[in-house]
């Protein structure tokens, strides 16, 4: 609004944020709403619990909402001035497949018509994984080749413990921990943490020996094309790569509800002995969405031994991508999947034939209802 007249003892310092003032007619009163910051200014996924609204007051204030139902709600709506607030909001799980956003106004007691602020925030259609927020849980696959997966969630719908398993045997085991404290957001995941943004997507999971992320091929920024690897690079040697090009642009420079597919994927396994497994393949996709249930159900392309269980659950979902792969041409042949799918647009079963013409045929279970 406008400079103020003149300045009360205030308990933070000022000057380095921007101020919304009036001059009021006593010409002894100061009035201020200022430094407003909603999440700072990021949207919040389907399945964040709350964020944080910032601002300071020279008086007292109250809050009015204007918009955006009652999804969410702030810990405080009225307070006295001369401090700096940092309030609470809480979020209701997005399940309603789009977009959404609430916006409130933060008002001077005395003079609300000319102090105030406005805030406001948005909710995206899609979880922190990548799927959409009314995705169906996946809670087991079973192969008929012996192989299985378990994935358990916490409230939020976030995975935090998913076994893949071969016969019995357990091939690999990842447990999730999403923590705050005073210094940051982490995540922690085989062994491995990432600081984090409040959305707990990280960039890269690294420990003394062991290291999973994004590595960057190429990246053209009037979005023709973009090229990024997932990694895992254990110790002792083995390095696991899944290789993903994009000629129409990334998830990365869209918004993250935006739909996305590779266009082919590069697959090398290094084992620490020397041998290499590896595929070159041009992908193409069949019309059904990999948004509707929690896992990537295109990571079981390759098989169960090949499935990263942190792809899986999508911990890097730039690699998600949005729709089933429905064939992988290689060179020498091609890997073909078929899927059936439930009511609510989530897979049934899977059958993925190899080039060698053998198929597995993959059934999906789930919870019975989001949390």
């Amino acid at each position: 609004m406008h400079i103020t007249k003149s300045l009360k003892t205030f308990a933070v310092a000022v000057a380095a944020v921007p101020m919304l003032a009036s001059c009021l007619s006593d010409g002894n009163s100061y009035a201020g709403i200022f430094g407003i910051g909603a999440n700072s200014g990021k949207p919040v996924y389907a399945n964040t619990a709350y964020s944080f609204v910032s601002f300071g007051s020279y008086r007292s204030w109250h809050i009015e909402q204007t918009a955006g139902g009652d999804w969410c709600r702030l810990d405080m709506t009225k307070g006295s001035g001369g401090a700096y607030f940092s309030i609470p909001a809480w979020f209701d799980l997005n399940t309603t497949g789009k977009a959404r956003n609430v916006i409130y106004i933060v008002r001077d007691d005395q003079d609300g018509d000319d102090v105030y602020g406005t805030f406001s925030f948005v909710q995206r259609a899609t979880r922190i994984d990548g799927s959409l927020g009314s995705a169906a849980l996946v809670t087991g696959i079973e192969g008929d080749d012996g192989s299985s997966v378990a994935v358990e969630y916490d409230t939020l719908c976030r995975p935090v413990d998913v076994t893949i398993k071969k016969d019995g045997a357990v091939l690999r085991h990842v447990s999730v921990e999403y923590t705050y404290d005073d210094n940051g957001y982490y995540l922690a995941a085989g062994g491995m943490t990432a600081d984090c943004d409040f959305d707990y997507r990280p960039r890269r999971l690294t420990s003394e020996t062991d290291t999973v992320g994004y590595y960057e091929q190429g990246y053209i920024t009037d979005m023709t094309w973009d090229a990024f690897n997932v990694e895992e690079r254990k110790s002792g040697g083995e390095r696991i790569a899944q290789a993903l090009l994009f000629t129409t642009g990334s998830i990365r420079n869209l918004d993250p509800d935006s739909e996305q597919s590779a266009d082919s994927l590069r697959y090398r396994h290094y084992e620490a002995d020397g041998t290499v497994y590896g595929e070159d393949l041009k992908l193409s996709y069949s019309k059904n969405s990999n948004r509707l249930q929690s896992v990537d159900a295109n990571q079981l392309l390759l098989g169960i031994e090949e499935c990263s269980p942190y792809m899986l659950i999508s911990l890097f979902p730039e690699a998600r991508n949005s729709y089933l792969i429905s064939e992988a041409a290689a060179a020498d042949g091609k890997i073909a999947v078929a899927t059936t799918l439930n009511a609510d647009g989530s897979v049934a079963t899977m059958a993925v034939t190899n080039k060698q013409g053998q198929t597995v045929n993959y059934t999906f279970t789930y919870s019975s209802e989001l949390p």
